[in-house]
């Protein structure tokens, strides 16, 4: 985990739309951010505002999973009022096109969520037992690249 320099808290917070979603490997693979499993990160006066990318697979039940976790934070159910949702990362769930249901979810989280990112299938996953064993793809590293200029970026700040 890399630290905000400032705060000494997390960068992101990487929580899962359902179980198996692939935080931990997502946070493995792009170096920065805690898994925060399943749950919304809560914060108080004295935590900093939590900056949270959703993870879901891109598979029917993982799109719809999504989708309620978009609108729980849309209408702050659950969650201070502080936390920040980056976007949400769909990870393929095979190496198979995904079917058709899923892609249409994931257009439609792409008009809620700030930001949609897909994540390929990487075969090599299956065999390591550490996910930095095998290295970060292409789209992990425009995913890391794009999120790092996220949270870098401050309130009222353009890049």
């Amino acid at each position: 985990m890399i630290p905000d320099s400032q705060s000494g808290w997390p960068p992101v917070w990487w929580v899962g739309c359902h179980g198996g979603a692939g935080t931990s490997t997502l946070a493995r693979l792009v170096g920065f951010g805690v898994d925060f499993g399943r749950a919304w990160p809560l914060t108080t006066p004295m935590v900093p505002p939590a900056q949270v990318v959703l993870v879901c697979r891109l598979s029917a039940h993982g799109t719809w999973a999504a989708t309620g976790a978009i609108e729980q934070w849309r209408r702050r159910a659950g969650m201070s009022s502080t936390t920040a949702v980056l976007g949400v990362v769909a990870v393929a769930a095979s190496p198979r096109r995904p079917p058709r249901i899923a892609t249409e979810r994931l257009q439609l989280l792409g008009g809620w969520a700030p930001q949609v990112w897909r994540v390929g299938w990487v075969d090599a996953l299956l065999a390591a037992d550490d996910p930095c064993d095998v290295g970060a793809p292409p789209d992990v590293e425009t995913l890391r690249h794009a999120l790092a200029q996220k949270i870098h970026t401050r309130p009222g700040e353009t890049r």
